[in-house]
């Protein structure tokens, strides 16, 4: 899969509904407008020209464009943070890591919100 295969870059279109990146455009096998389907946060979508948008915060609900991968959620948000003109890459991992990174990155949010609550 050639998005593991190479480096991306932030391009300068960063929002909060999603960040493009560019320098490694990833053509569809199919055509790049399928019928619309429901998206969530952290999809990876590819529109026409191939430069992949990570979905953000407040991604449309619905989308039309070939979805390819998810970032993982603890992931995602040191994606959102990076700025432009970054590098970054894509490792896939299994569903039950991304699941304890998930979990991993719950116990540390809760213990920041239980540490806010008692000062």
């Amino acid at each position: 899969m050639k998005l593991l295969k190479k480096k991306f870059k932030i391009s300068k279109n960063i929002n909060r509904v999603g960040i493009r990146l560019i320098d490694n455009p990833v053509k569809p096998t199919i055509s790049s407008n399928i019928a619309s389907e429901g998206i969530i946060k952290g999809s990876i979508q590819v529109p026409g020209d191939g430069n992949p948008i990570v979905l953000a915060s407040e991604h449309p609900t619905i989308g039309g464009y070939p979805k390819i991968a998810t970032v993982v959620i603890s992931d995602l948000f040191k994606l959102v943070q990076l700025e432009e003109g970054s590098e970054l890459s894509f490792e896939a991992v299994e569903v039950d890591v991304a699941e304890k990174l998930y979990f991993d990155f719950l116990e540390v949010i809760y213990s920041i919100q239980n540490e806010i609550i008692y000062l």
